[in-house]
């Protein structure tokens, strides 16, 4: 079975639960091959954006709330009431308060997808990451995998539109906790999505027997590197006593591509080496020590 709806796929209720493969697992597989190495790096990822969006969304949440229970008061006493100017004021909170617990709602739809339907990937608000895009640009072709979540009823599997991994929240739709999930809106509703998202199985195994290569042979975010014995190399390079320490972004730059040419030299079988944003913090702990050391008397 593939993930076209007219291949064969069964319903939930009569189907196999194993088909189902969370969206949070299928991205954590595709990190790593240890997949609480995969779920941690993932996390790792979401917590980072996540603290704004949780305020403002928990925020709104309860703005709506008060407005709604506003409404719902206003509204009674606006049918209890004998045609009066108090009539009049209550039929205007009414409408009032009506809008007011509609906003938050609207606001978070018009923020994540725009004032129209996305063509593209929006401009995400937080720090990009390669393993998350590369395996959204899965979800987000036309001719790539559907996603679907579990009907709570009729236990059937309902496809979303390839267009609600357009969205500016879309990273927390990877999430293994609901709470983070429910601050993105199902596509075109305003309505948070339900549950899990799932892939269908073939097509997870399909997206990592495509993307795996490209992965051993690339850079990894949850390999243990040598970094001590990179920065042992270092030691006698002539280009560290050419360094002028008062420049400390060229200074931190040389020493980046130092460390970066040795793990490339003296990368193992699986060619798997450390991003260069990986390096900067031993690279510029490096310049530091270097500044703090007293000068070399000439003889």
């Amino acid at each position: 079975m593939t993930s076209n709806p007219g291949g064969g796929w069964k319903v939930f209720a009569d189907g196999d639960v194993s088909e189902n493969v969370p969206l949070w697992k299928a991205l954590a597989q595709f990190t790593s091959d240890d997949l609480d190495e995969g779920l941690k790096s993932n996390a790792a990822i979401i917590n980072q954006a996540k603290p704004i969006f949780a305020r403002y969304y928990n925020a709104a949440f309860i703005v709506s709330m008060a407005f709604g229970f506003l409404f719902v008061i206003f509204l009674f006493a606006m049918l209890l009431s004998a045609p009066s100017k108090s009539a009049d004021l209550f039929a205007f909170l009414t409408l009032a308060t009506l809008a007011a617990t509609a906003a938050p709602h609207l606001w978070r739809q018009l923020y994540q997808y725009g004032l129209k339907t996305p063509d593209a990937p929006l401009p995400l608000p937080y720090s990009p990451d390669g393993q998350f895009d590369e395996f959204l640009g899965y979800l987000q072709k036309a001719s790539g995998p559907q996603a679907y979540y579990i009907s709570r009823f009729g236990k059937r599997r309902m496809f979303l539109n390839r267009r609600q991994f357009f969205g500016r929240l879309r990273y927390f739709l990877f999430s293994e906790h609901s709470a983070d999930r429910a601050l993105v809106m199902r596509f075109r509703t305003g309505h948070s999505l339900p549950g899990d998202i799932f892939l269908h199985r073939d097509d997870v195994d399909k997206i990592l027997s495509t993307a795996k290569p490209k992965r051993k042979g690339g850079p990894g975010r949850n390999s243990k590197y040598r970094y001590a014995e990179a920065i042992i190399a270092l030691i006698g390079d002539p280009r560290l006593g050419a360094l002028d320490l008062n420049d400390r972004v060229a200074s931190v730059r040389t020493i980046k591509e130092r460390l970066a040419e040795w793990f490339e030299v003296n990368a193992d079988a699986s060619g798997d080496v450390p991003r260069g944003d990986q390096l900067s913090p031993y690279a510029e702990k490096i310049v530091d020590h270097l500044k703090s050391l007293p000068p070399v008397q000439g003889g």
